[in-house]
């Protein structure tokens, strides 16, 4: 069975420091501005046929716009050139 994965804290195993690495990446690649929030969050998929874990890194533009990209693969496995070619696709 498909489980939710924990929120970024010390008790998940989850290193906090790699996802803000991976919002700074998704930052310099769009060259975005203070206002732009990125947000980076792992998840479980029960669609048939899609992966147990995806991560989607999401940007809420400081115009009200919002872009998503998800990625097939947990967050940890995520590496800048990855963010680079994700980003280089058009958002879902």
């Amino acid at each position: 069975m498909h489980t939710l994965i924990p929120a970024d804290d010390a008790r998940s195993g989850i290193d906090v420091s790699h996802t803000q690495a991976i919002k700074r990446w998704t930052a310099e690649i769009l060259d975005l501005g203070d206002d732009d929030v990125v947000t980076v969050m792992e998840s479980a998929c029960v669609d048939p046929g899609c992966p147990l874990v995806e991560s989607t890194i999401a940007v809420f533009g400081a115009d009200g716009s919002t872009r998503r990209w998800k990625l097939t693969r947990q967050r940890y496995a995520i590496v800048r050139f990855i963010v680079e070619q994700a980003l280089a696709q058009s958002p879902t």
